[in-house]
């Protein structure tokens, strides 16, 4: 189970994330209902893969540390320029990408560590 995440994995996981936030907001946009956010469910993906898949707990706590300062940074610095909607969806994919990246990073450095360790 603690096995690190490829960078294909990343990717590929990350594209997906964006694949959901871009439509999703759309949506929320066509609908007008301010109300209807997917970052919830793009972070309730995100854990269900990392607990599926990759359970290292230090990179776990990072990646949703930094994803969750990325998103309310971002959505804070984007909305004034960009409106709701855009900005939101950009916040949401930009934050679940840099988590994602953070997962990654901090398991291939442990992984190393600990086989240098050995």
């Amino acid at each position: 189970m603690r096995r690190s995440v490829s960078w294909s994995e990343a990717a590929l996981v990350a594209a997906a994330c964006w694949a959901i936030s871009v439509p999703g907001y759309a949506a929320s946009a066509a609908l007008d209902e301010p109300q209807l956010s997917v970052a919830p469910f793009i972070g309730a993906g995100l854990v269900q893969w990392f607990w599926a898949r990759h359970r290292s707990w230090p990179a776990g706590f990072a990646a949703g540390f930094v994803g969750a300062a990325v998103l309310f940074a971002l959505v804070d610095i984007l909305r004034p320029e960009l409106g709701r909607y855009v900005a939101d969806a950009l916040a949401t994919g930009a934050a679940a990408t840099v988590s994602v990246t953070v997962l990654t990073l901090v398991g291939r450095v442990r992984e190393h560590r600990h086989a240098a360790a050995r």
